[in-house]
């Protein structure tokens, strides 16, 4: 334990930061919602395997843990919402080969809504029936992430949307966001462990980042949004951020490490209104700390990189890579990123290289989306085009980008990198150890990020390893 201790303290005294475990657990990737992962994604766009043979109207976003995937494969989205009992089956895939390990039809009961897989951790997923603008509630489904089966059904109803997504708590407990709540549930037995009420602009897109004990969501204000703070343990409001003027907004935060809460508040109001905005929970209360001129994209989701950046589009659609603290243009991507038809809304993974999967589609299931991949330093690497690619990509624990859309999924993956090399940038040094120690313990899902021997957990045997290939 001491000799841990000192290697925790020996890091944050090189300003390394702790990256989460690689599974893309939920809508965001992580707890934080920042898309960022532990692993590198693939170099090129060469499929390992497609299916085809999945077609669906809607295609959601995959989860994953260890070499499973999980996703949901809607066919039937007509009103009034009475649909057949296959409408929207939760799919188990192997990441390795495509092929299904199982398959898993939730009960749909009147007023019920499409499936949705919230997420997955510690070798279980989390599936329910709420959303539709949050006037669906439904209880929640934990299936076993091996088998499919059903371990609980959540007392209470929840109104999170397949739009919201979740955050875990460390323990595994997931949180529940909607419209007008919040709700953590224990994730051994089901039951609520608190609730309570918020009210969010519009009735979706309203999901919650957590960091530590901090859970942040966005809230009505007069003339405008606010990012409020509530406690992770109990479940209370602790503060909210200044008013950000704009009518509505249709877009959650994310986090990072450091205290900061990033918002994209947009929804094509003008210059002075369509803004990004970056804040820092002090503890006590919220600083500004700069905000860039962006364009309108609702349903977005953008991410951090690991050296410290924060994605966004520019107002005529190019991707910026900002930094974090001060607001300045690190990176801009020489054309812009917009969907060919219709709105943009941006849906990014990083990898732990900084290499930003950048897909602009507006999520119409008859629409054709771009993929791109960008270097650090965004000059594009390679580009691929998908039918109705609503939620994708993800990020795998074995640096698999899996991609869904309403013809086809697709796995991307480059082979492995030299065993310690965990970031693949060619050399063993301070940014590998800081993934190590960022993944330190058991692992959640198998393999996870630091387990150089793949034994299931990240501990001194791993250490020893990167140490002895050093340089």
């Amino acid at each position: 334990m001491k000799t841990s201790l000192r290697i925790l303290v020996a890091a944050a005294s090189l300003g390394l930061s702790a990256v989460s475990l690689a599974d893309w657990s939920n809508l965001g990737g992580n707890a934080r919602q920042n898309s960022l992962a532990a692993v590198a994604g693939p170099d090129a766009a060469t499929a390992t395997w497609t299916r085809s043979d999945m077609p669906c109207l809607i295609a959601w976003s995959p989860i994953t843990e260890g070499h499973r995937m999980f996703t949901v494969r809607q066919t039937y989205a007509w009103a009034p919402y009475e649909p057949p009992a296959v409408d929207a089956r939760v799919h188990c895939l192997d990441i390795r080969t495509g092929v299904t390990l199982w398959t898993f039809d939730c009960p749909f009961e009147p007023d019920d809504w499409s499936t949705v897989v919230y997420g997955a951790r510690d070798g279980r997923v989390y599936v329910g029936r709420g959303g539709n603008g949050a006037a669906s509630a439904a209880r929640v489904h934990c299936l076993s992430a091996q088998t499919g089966a059903v371990l609980w059904v959540s007392n209470d109803e929840v109104r999170t949307a397949a739009n919201e997504g979740i955050a875990f708590m460390d323990d595994g407990d997931p949180i529940f966001a909607s419209h007008n709540e919040i709700r953590r549930i224990d994730a051994m037995t089901g039951a609520t462990v608190w609730h309570s009420t918020r009210t969010c602009s519009v009735s979706g897109h309203c999901g919650p980042a957590r960091d530590g004990d901090a859970i942040y969501i966005d809230e009505t204000a007069p003339s405008g949004q606010r990012i409020s703070r509530f406690s992770a343990v109990t479940g209370l409001r602790q503060y909210s951020s200044q008013t950000m003027p704009g009518f509505l907004n249709q877009n959650s935060p994310f986090c990072a490490p450091g205290g900061f809460v990033f918002y994209l508040r947009s929804s094509n109001e003008g210059p002075t209104i369509d803004l990004f905005y970056a804040f820092r929970d002090t503890g006590s209360g919220f600083e500004l700390l700069w905000t860039a001129p962006t364009r309108y994209e609702p349903f977005a989701r953008h991410g951090v990189t690991p050296d410290g950046g924060v994605t966004l589009l520019s107002p005529l659609g190019h991707l910026q890579i900002r930094d974090q603290q001060t607001g300045v243009l690190r990176a801009e991507s020489a054309s812009p990123v917009l969907a060919a038809h219709g709105f943009t809304s941006s849906l990014v993974a990083v990898d732990s290289r900084g290499r930003v999967f950048h897909n602009n589609s507006n999520g119409a299931g008859d629409v054709i989306g771009d993929l791109r991949a960008f270097s650090p330093t965004l000059s594009e690497e390679w580009r691929i085009s998908v039918m109705g690619m609503n939620q994708s990509p993800a990020l795998a624990a074995d640096g698999s980008l899996l991609v869904t859309g309403t013809d086809v999924l697709h796995r991307y993956w480059s082979a492995p990198c030299a065993n310690a090399d965990l970031d693949c940038d060619g050399a063993v040094n301070g940014r590998d150890l800081g993934i190590l120690l960022g993944a330190w313990g058991p692992c959640a899902g198998s393999p996870c990020a630091g387990d150089i021997n793949r034994d299931g957990t990240v501990n001194g045997s791993d250490l020893g390893v990167l140490l002895g290939a050093w340089g």
